[in-house]
C-alpha cells in the first residue's frame, strides 16, 4: 500500500529491523538534499492471516530527487516467513520473497522516473535488487536500476549526483 507517511503501520517494524526511528516524512531529514514532504513515497506490505487480521510485513522508503527515486529502509519483519503455513511459504519463496513483492509494486507505481537508486552493503537487499535488475556503479554500496535510456554520460552524471548525497 502506497502512503505519504507510514509511521502508524510500519513504525515498529522498521525499529525492529533497523534499531532507530521511523524515517517520518519531514523537511530536513539531514541529508544534504532538500526532502519536501511531498517528494516522499512510502509502501507497507500486509499479510492477512484471516478475515479480522492483517500485518504490516515489510515496508520501503523512496525520496524523490530531481528525476530519480532514492530507496531506503527496506525491511521485513523478521518473524514473517516462520508463521506462514507450508502452502503460503512455498508460495512466497517461489515468487522470490516478500521484499522484492514490495519492491516490484513500488517501482511499478512509481514508474515515472529516469532511476531507481539503494544504497547498500547488505547482501541479502543486493540479491533481491539484482534479480529485479539492479546493478553496481562504480560507487561502493550505490546501485541503481534505470528505467529509461540514457545516454551513458548522462547516467555518470547522475550517479555522481546521488553519490554525492552520501548514505540514505
Amino acid at each position: 500500500m502506497h502512503m505519504r507517511d507510514a509511521s502508524f503501520f510500519a513504525t515498529e517494524l522498521f525499529f525492529e529491523a533497523f534499531g532507530q526511528p521511523f524515517p517520518k516524512p519531514r523537511d530536513q531529514t539531514g541529508l544534504s538534499i532538500p526532502t519536501p514532504q511531498d517528494t516522499w513515497h512510502q509502501f507497507v506490505a500486509f499479510f492477512k492471516w484471516s478475515d479480522t487480521h492483517f500485518e504490516p510485513v515489510a515496508f520501503v522508503n523512496y525520496i524523490r530527487f530531481n528525476n530519480v527515486y532514492l530507496e531506503g529502509g527496506l525491511c521485513a519483519r523478521r518473524s514473517f516467513y516462520r508463521r506462514l503455513t507450508p502452502q503460503h511459504w512455498q508460495q512466497c519463496k517461489d515468487y522470490g520473497g516478500v521484499i522484492r513483492i514490495l519492491m516490484e509494486r513500488s517501482m511499478l507505481a512509481l514508474n515515472d522516473a529516469d532511476a531507481w537508486f539503494g544504497h547498500t552493503s547488505s547482501n541479502p537487499a543486493w540479491l533481491v535488487g539484482s534479480k529485479l535488475g539492479f546493478e553496481a556503479t562504480r560507487y561502493p554500496y550505490l546501485k541503481v536500476k534505470w528505467s529509461r535510456e540514457l545516454a551513458e554520460e548522462r547516467k555518470r552524471e547522475i550517479e555522481d549526483q546521488v553519490n554525492a548525497i552520501g548514505s540514505f
